[in-house]
Parts: C-alpha cells; structure tokens; sequence
C-alpha cells in the first residue's frame, strides 16, 4: 500500500504531460455536408461516445458489486473497455452500402493493419504480451489463503538452519482467484476488438471520397485499439503493483523475487502511461469538421 501511494504522484503527472501532449493541433479532415460520408462521421462518433458513456456505466457497476475481495475493481477497468468496443462497433454494423449505379464495382483489398495507429498498436501488443506473462507467473507461484481460496497468497519458505524453518507469507496475491476470471475477460475483450476491427474494414464505401473514407476508418480503428489498451494496461498496472509488494515485502525471498519484485514495480508507472496515451486517442481523436457542398 505504502508503493502505490508513494508512486500515485508519480502516475498522475505521467497521465497530465501525456494528455496536454495529446491536445496539440492536428490538421483537420474536412467532410463535405450533407454527404453520405458526412452521415457516416456523425453516425459513428454518436455511437462511439455512447459506448464510452456505457463503458462508464458498466465500470460503476462492476466497482459496486459487494463481496468479490476486489475482483469487481480488478474488472472495472475492463468492463468500460468494453462499452467503448460495443460502440464503435454498433456506429460500423449502422454503416449501409449506397444505393448501386449502372457501374460496376472496383475490386479493392483493405487489410486491418492498413488502418491501425502504428505506434499505439505496438505498445498496446507489448502490454499485452506482458499481462499474459504476469498474470502465468502470479498464478504458478500463488497459493491459498486462510480460507482455501486458490491463489490469494505468495508464500515462501525461510531457512534459518538445517533444523529451523518457518513460512512467511504475503496477501492479498494476484493469483488464480484474480488471474482466471480477468484473463477470461481480456480474452473476451480482445476477441471484440478484433470484430470490432473487421467491421471497420469490412463496411463499405460510400462511392464518394475514398482518402476521407479511409480517415473515418483510421480514427475508428485507433478508438478500438485505444479501449484495447485500455483494457490491458489498467489491470496490467494493478497487478503489477500488487505483485511488486508481495515480492519486494518477502524477508527472505528466493533468487528471482527481488529481480521481478523490482521489474513490476517499473511497469506501474509504464502501463499508467499506456493508460493515459489510449485515453487521450480515444476522447481526443483527430479533428474532423464539415464544409458546405459535396465537391
């Protein structure tokens, strides 16, 4: 408890210089009024902040489920990942084909990775990488409270002398008790961002400007790799600084609990800045304005 305060000022001013970062003008994308395309931006952003507006709701339900020793405040931050999926994903599904003309279609491959924000996707795929390891190494060492419950409790075993030994342990532990059921809804969550996605480049064209056709696409993709991100990175610095004391707070750790206690108490404050870069893609997204005509 005593780390996560100390490093909570920490946190705060990473979120504050990312997100001031974050609001530096862009160049704005014009849409014509009154076009199709025109529609399809207001369609899709309304459906957007409604799913961040349910994300919300959602993460306020889980934060106020009695008796889960935590797990609904581990599953918060998941739960309002994915009111934003269902958003951007229900504003792409409301995208309908333009009424066909006399000519025929042009063939055209679009690829997911042609539309992702490249430098997001990557940290978002190492946050994801390094959930998953954490969360195999808090299971496998994990071991059952005083009540039984699987996974709640680091324990070690300290030799003094070939005759003495005792067993000191530390809890509340970031186990099979809390890593089954969010691993289950990462999972879940990433398997509805990669929907999300074929949606994105699966809906059709509008037959009018394909270049900001194909901008509408990239800021709907970049919210779905946002709320990935978000998805990951919330539970992944959670865990890591609940790991970080457990380890760091053992008297007599065995060789690797130090080296790892120190290496999860600095991906607290990384993953807090993954947290703030996807929120500020995610409300702060390229501007996209409207002008007077359809040329």
């Amino acid at each position: 408890m005593r780390v996560a305060v100390l490093l909570l000022p920490v946190l705060l001013a990473v979120a504050v210089v990312l997100l001031v970062a974050a609001v530096r003008p862009q160049p704005a994308v014009v849409v014509p009024e009154g076009s199709r395309l025109a529609s399809v931006r207001q369609r899709t952003s309304r459906w957007r902040w409604g799913g961040i507006a349910s994300g919300v709701v959602l993460a306020v339900v889980a934060l106020q489920v009695p008796d889960t020793l935590g797990r609904g405040t581990m599953l918060a931050a998941p739960m309002f990942a994915f009111g934003v999926l269902a958003g951007v994903l229900g504003g792409e599904l409301r995208v309908v084909a333009p009424p066909r003309s006399g000519r025929s279609a042009s063939l055209e491959v679009r690829r997911v990775r042609d539309y992702l924000p490249p430098r997001l996707s990557v940290a978002v795929g190492v946050g994801v990488i390094a959930l998953g390891l954490l969360l195999a190494l808090t299971t496998a060492v994990g071991s059952p409270d005083d009540l039984g419950r699987a996974g709640r409790r680091l324990v070690q075993v300290c030799v003094a002398t070939a005759e003495v030994t005792r067993t000191v342990g530390r809890g509340p532990w970031p186990g099979s008790f809390y890593s089954v059921p969010l691993a289950t809804v990462v999972l879940a969550g990433l398997a509805a961002s990669a929907a999300a996605l074929q949606q994105i480049v699966r809906r059709p064209r509008q037959g009018e400007d394909a270049e900001v056709d194909d901008v509408l696409r990239t800021d709907a993709a970049a919210a779905v790799v946002a709320a990935s991100g978000i998805l990951i990175a919330v539970p992944l610095a959670g865990v890591s600084a609940i790991a970080s004391m457990g380890l760091l707070g053992i008297d007599c750790p065995s060789w690797w609990m130090r080296g790892v206690g120190w290496l999860t108490l600095l991906a607290v404050p990384l993953a807090a800045a993954l947290v703030a870069w996807c929120a500020a893609a995610l409300v702060m997204p390229r501007r996209i304005g409207a002008r007077h005509g359809t040329g």
